[in-house]
């Protein structure tokens, strides 16, 4: 199982040294849904704790945290953006005996409804209204190579579509979890590579036109889209635990932007009450056209895990604060272990 191990670790840091933070990339990637966080206690600790994340929420941020379910376990979660955008994230889970975790989640991003413009209605007043789809479905495989480490997979599907016009990708995420680091009694670490796959691209009868050439009669032809990497990530994750309290911090490399720290903590009070708050900090270049503003502050957040007729109830709430620009966003999770 140790060889195996190293074989994985060996393999996520290989990988990783091919990512760079690179913000003249902004905006160029494709299937940018991926990188939309899930889950209440994640958000609120910025995405600093991937060690010690577990369950179904951990999917997003480790896919090795499945592992350390042992129960089958439902959850749903939501989470307000901006104006009436919202994200809903919905998973099932259980762990089958010698073979391992197994979880199926699903992500939709709910965008409202969006006037229809046409060239001669550029305005949109003509009264029609479509709505995008953005969805995420993954299955998670997730295992022990022993009582201090822990591996995860998830294979997933993006799919994106506008009326007549839709586009899909597969991806890749990988995530493996270590405790008891250098020998240091509740000191882990964690390495996840998110969204290794295919490019995005867009088809569709909505891309084909008429048109007529000087030379000859009307005909069809198609508008070729352009083939989108998404947008990947390697994390790399320290966290510490001690008395009650878990602290957490995780450096993002980002193939498509700058890179990030995230730093955050979390208390909890006879396994019960919860108390949470993070931050993230850009990476930016000394010759950066950005400000060192970002658009997400400060998170808090608290949860209540408390045993009902047999089965543990699991709430979460996190406020994420969205600079001065947009209202902040409501989290809330809701999970039940049996």
């Amino acid at each position: 199982m140790m060889k195996t191990l190293k074989l994985v670790l060996t393999s996520i840091t290989t990988v990783a040294l091919l990512f760079a933070g690179d913000e003249s990339r902004i905006g160029t990637s494709g299937g940018g849904q991926v990188l939309v966080p899930v889950g209440a206690r994640g958000i609120a600790l910025a995405g600093s704790e991937r060690v010690y994340s577990s369950g179904l929420e951990s999917i997003y941020w480790n896919p090795a945290g499945l592992a350390r379910n042992e129960n089958p376990t439902v959850l749903a979660s939501n989470m307000s953006l901006f104006n009436d955008m919202g994200v809903n994230y919905f998973g099932v889970s259980s762990k089958l005996e010698k073979i391992g975790s197994i979880g199926f989640t699903v992500k939709t991003i709910d965008m409202g409804d969006i006037p229809t413009t046409t060239v001669t209605d550029m305005d949109g007043e003509g009264g029609g209204t479509y709505t995008p789809t953005l969805s995420t479905f993954g299955l998670t495989y997730a295992n022990s190579f022993s009582d201090r480490a822990y591996f995860g997979i998830t294979g997933k599907v993006i799919y994106e579509s506008i009326p007549r016009v839709s586009a899909s990708a597969f991806a890749l995420d990988i995530g493996v979890q270590y405790t008891g680091l250098a020998g240091v009694e509740g000191l882990g670490l964690a390495l996840v590579l998110n969204n290794l796959g295919t490019d995005l691209h867009y088809t569709g009868s909505g891309l084909t036109d008429q048109a007529t050439p000087d030379d000859g009669p009307s005909d069809f032809f198609n508008r070729e889209a352009s083939y989108d990497e998404l947008p990947s990530t390697f994390n790399m994750a320290l966290s510490y635990q001690v008395a009650g309290a878990t602290l957490g911090m995780t450096y993002t490399s980002h193939n498509f932007q700058y890179d990030e720290l995230n730093l955050g903590a979390e208390y909890a009070l006879m396994d019960m009450f919860y108390l949470r708050g993070g931050m993230t900090t850009p990476m930016l270049e000394d010759e950066s056209s950005n400000t060192d503003e970002t658009l997400f502050g400060l998170n808090f957040g608290a949860g209540l895990k408390y045993s009902l007729y047999g089965a543990n109830l699991v709430v979460d709430y996190t406020m994420r604060n969205q600079s001065d620009n947009f209202n902040a966003s409501n989290v809330f999770s809701l999970g039940i272990v049996f």
